[in-house]
C-alpha cells in the first residue's frame, strides 16, 4: 500500500526537470522509513544509477553510495573492550593507591610533615571512582610499615 507521501517522494525521485541533489534526497527518504518493496526497489535502482554514472557530480555520487550502503548493510561499531570484574577492581585499586600515595607525597612536600592518619579518607570510601580509563601511571602498593612502595613505572616504558 502506497501513501501519498510515498507517491510524492517517488514523483520527486523520477523527475528528471528536478536537480541530482533533491532527487536523491526523496530517495533516501523513501530508504529511511518503511515502504512497499516496488518502491524500496525504485529508490535503489535510481541511487546506483547515480553513483554509477561517471559524468554525474561527485558529491551527488558520494550522497548516493553513502544512502545505498546504509540500506545495504548493517552498521559496524568499534568493538568495546569490556574488562572482567577482576580487573575492573584491580584498576580502580590500583588508582586509588596512586592517588592516595600523590597526595601523600604532595602533603609531605607541601606541610615538611607526616600527613594525618585521615589524610586520604576520600579515597577510601566505597564511593571512590576512578577515572573512566586507563591505569595510572605508576604502580603503587600499599606497605603498612613505610606507607607506600613504587612497584612499576610505565612513565619509564614509554621513553
Amino acid at each position: 500500500m502506497t501513501t501519498r507521501t510515498i507517491d510524492t517522494l517517488l514523483e520527486i525521485m523520477d523527475d528528471t526537470e528536478m536537480s541530482t541533489h533533491r532527487r536523491v534526497e526523496a530517495a533516501e527518504a523513501l530508504l529511511g522509513f518503511e515502504a512497499p518493496t516496488d518502491a524500496v526497489s525504485r529508490a535503489r535502482e535510481y541511487l546506483m544509477s547515480v553513483f554509477e554514472d561517471r559524468e554525474e557530480e561527485i558529491g551527488n555520487r558520494m550522497d548516493a553510495v553513502r544512502i545505498s550502503r546504509k540500506t545495504e548493510a548493517k552498521r559496524v561499531m568499534p568493538q568495546t573492550v569490556h574488562l572482567t570484574r577482576r580487573e575492573e577492581v584491580d584498576r580502580k585499586e590500583a588508582w586509588r593507591n596512586y592517588e592516595m600515595w600523590k597526595r601523600r607525597r604532595e602533603l609531605i612536600m607541601a606541610t615538611m610533615e607526616i600527613p594525618p592518619p585521615n589524610y586520604a579518607d576520600d579515597l577510601l570510601s566505597p564511593d571512590y571512582l576512578p577515572p573512566p580509563e586507563g591505569w595510572p601511571p605508576t604502580t603503587i602498593e600499599r606497605d603498612p610499615v613505610s606507607g607506600f612502595r613504587i612497584v612499576h613505572n610505565r612513565n619509564k616504558e614509554r621513553g
